[in-house]
């Protein structure tokens, strides 16, 4: 049996959940789906909707708090479904600033150790530089002691192996996002240039801004609409609220309250839509073009021309000398690169389109689940 810990799942909006979502689906498909179970947070934004959503049986952890309710509950869930691998995402909001989690390969450990068996935690560590210092604190429990670390961006590989060493893997994040249609739409009116993504810092959403101004500017034929395809909400609920109301504080700052449309939240086929119907992607990552970078892998495999920061040396390795994809590194060059793409043709937009797609199979979720699933024998033949 295989234990899938997440502590956030749809309908949570951070990137996470959604990878969540759609990891565990792949997991499903590729095995017996009634030999894993799902863990999540019992709370309101999960239990609405995981009846629905889960494609297999799932228990709910009340919180993430460290105490002894909280490991009993875990050492039940392990010992009457005779679980023998765990797969755990790590970090996710709906953890919160709690340690259960990031204590789960440890309290395992000891599990083996009571019980005679042999159970293996793998966990998918989706960051660790741009973590904040209580985070890094954390984690360190689960680079000293999950069995396997799985991590997506080479400078996070780095760091974190010099602590687990030879338990830290690489992996692939695809994309969160199912592609309704990758079919190639040309513009209707105005060029759509968009940003896809959640809005927190560490995107570069001012610099974005900055420039999304300055071709606002210099766009005297009022050939362009400004998009986020995102939420930008300021309700106290909202985890990024303060943040969110500094972004509309730069938008009117830059005198784009009436150039930019902000869509809020939608659904995976909406956004698939919006995805479909933009002609200019800007992603401008302030610590560069790694491959976590779910939202750039959403407009790969859509075909779109895409604008980007300078990558690590694994995105240079992939992405270098592609047509559709643009790694910038001065705010001239990319307002360089977004005029280029506005005034190709339709062969070299198609070439674009095609060229994209195909390299998005790189990340194609069910190869990324079966490799996962391989490693821990438990693929099914």
């Amino acid at each position: 049996m295989l234990l899938y810990i997440s502590g956030s799942y749809p309908e949570n909006e951070e990137g996470i959940a959604a990878c969540a979502k759609v990891t565990l689906a792949s997991f499903a498909k590729n095995m017996e789906a009634d030999r894993i179970i799902l863990l999540t947070t019992d709370t309101p934004i999960v239990t609405d909707k995981i009846a629905v959503n889960s494609p297999v049986k799932y228990d709910l952890m009340p919180n993430w708090h460290i105490n002894r309710r909280n490991i009993q509950k875990l050492y039940k869930i392990l010992h009457e479904n005779n679980i023998r691998v765990i797969h755990m995402d790590y970090p996710g909001d709906l953890y919160g600033k709690t340690f259960l989690a990031s204590f789960i390969p440890y309290l395992v450990h000891r599990y083996n150790r009571r019980y005679g068996t042999d159970i293996k935690v793998n966990v998918r560590l989706h960051e660790f530089t741009r973590s904040r210092f209580l985070r890094k604190v954390a984690i360190m429990p689960i680079l000293f002691c999950a069995d396997s670390i799985y991590v997506p961006a080479k400078k996070d590989r780095e760091i974190v192996g010099k602590i687990a060493k030879n338990r830290v893997h690489p992996t692939y994040i695809g994309t969160n996002i199912t592609v309704v249609d990758d079919s190639l739409v040309p513009a209707e009116d105005k060029k759509v240039i968009s940003y896809f993504g959640s809005v927190y810092p560490g995107k570069g959403i001012e610099r974005m801004l900055d420039i999304w101004k300055q071709l606002k500017d210099e766009d005297d034929d009022n050939r362009f609409a400004f998009k986020i395809i995102g939420d930008v909400g300021t309700e106290s609920t909202n985890h990024f609220c303060s943040y969110h109301k500094q972004v509309w504080k730069w938008i009117k700052q830059y005198g784009l309250e009436n150039s930019i449309e902000v869509t809020g939240y939608l659904s995976d086929e909406e956004v698939s839509y919006e995805l479909q119907h933009s002609q200019i992607a800007v992603l401008l990552y302030e610590d560069g073009l790694t491959l976590r970078r779910g939202s750039f892998i959403a407009y790969l495999a859509h075909g779109i021309p895409i604008v980007t920061t300078e990558g690590d040396e694994e995105a240079n390795e992939l992405f270098a000398g592609h047509p559709g994809i643009s790694m910038c590194s001065s705010d001239n060059s990319v307002i360089d690169s977004v005029l280029k793409y506005s005034s190709i043709s339709e062969e070299e937009l198609l070439a674009i389109h095609l060229d994209n797609t195909s390299l998005s199979d790189t990340f194609n979720w069910d190869v990324i689940a079966q490799q996962y699933l391989k490693n821990y024998g438990l693929l099914s033949l």
